[in-house]
């Protein structure tokens, strides 16, 4: 079968479901969804080799059933998402949610140099963005998903909600621009860079590590606001605005920008330990870190 025309019957499939299930209340729904993500994720097996491997080697003193009852808790968690992504009401979720620290995001968009929003996939993250363009500018890195249908899609509901997408391949001018016009730009923090990062520290263990957000904010002087999403044991989506970071005591040189990087991606391990479920497990984050540049 083509490619093509696989990711064709995949995407009607998720559009025939979706229709399916806005028959039914939500919290049916999400039901639904939530089993399937379990269903396919812990029991089918889908990546949990992968994110087993990396909790017993981040987490080494929790047992077995310590690190089963996170990985259920992460499907759980995923399909949460899902179903409040593709069929959630976004007034009823804003509404279901908590925004600590938002005056941080404030105090930074004020300083009108632009804001670059450092995140990672942890909760609904997805949810978070939406929260934030409600209020402010915003705009998205994002990587083009393998089936363009699913990409089309999702970002139509993005663009709807006045989510800006910045295309991760050839990203750096046109997230100059939008920082020079005032945007909060929200850049993921937490993905192997492979041969395109440099080497760093993360929970741990070394990684490969994007460096755009700190060769972009050293070169303009804008702030990094680091924000993450998690969600609470009551099902309430929290949103954690941390306190700016400023890059004026950091020069455009490797040892800086390999020290503010690092920085930034200490508040993420942080929100990982404290909220180990929440965050995407079966990413190979440490896979790429022999690639590294330096």
């Amino acid at each position: 079968m083509k490619k093509k025309t696989k990711n064709k019957i995949e995407f009607y499939l998720f559009r025939g479901l979706l229709k399916l299930l806005k028959l039914f209340p939500y919290k049916f729904s999400e039901q639904i969804i939530v089993s399937l993500f379990i269903l396919i994720g812990y029991y089918i097996g889908i990546r949990k080799k992968v994110a087993a491997e990396q909790l017993k080697m981040v987490f080494p003193e929790k047992s077995n059933r310590e690190i089963k009852k996170i990985l259920l808790r992460m499907y759980a968690g995923m399909g949460k998402t899902a179903a409040e992504t593709y069929l959630g009401n976004k007034t009823k979720l804003f509404a279901n949610s908590v925004a600590e620290g938002w005056n941080n995001l404030e105090k930074a968009v004020a300083m009108k140099k632009g804001v670059i929003l450092a995140t990672g996939h942890i909760g609904n993250w997805e949810l978070a963005g939406r929260y934030i363009a409600a209020h402010f500018k915003f705009s998205v890195v994002a990587k083009k998903q393998r089936n363009r249908y699913f990409d089309n899609y999702t970002n139509k509901l993005r663009e709807k909600d006045n989510i800006e997408i910045i295309d991760k391949k050839n990203a750096f001018r046109e997230i100059i621009k939008k920082l020079r016009n005032n945007y909060i730009v929200a850049i993921l923090i937490d993905q192997n860079a492979g041969k395109n990062g440099i080497l760093t520290n993360f929970l741990g263990f070394p990684a490969s590590t994007f460096v755009g957000a700190a060769k972009i904010a050293i070169k303009l002087k804008c702030p990094i606001v680091p924000a993450f999403a998690v969600r609470e044991n009551n099902g309430k989506n929290h949103f954690i605005i941390l306190p700016m970071i400023l890059p004026t005591n950091y020069q455009n040189n490797e040892q800086s920008i390999k020290q503010l990087t690092e920085k930034i991606s200490s508040t993420l391990e942080k929100i990982i330990i404290d909220h180990p479920s929440d965050w995407f497990w079966v990413h190979r984050r440490w896979r790429g870190f022999k690639k590294a540049r330096y």
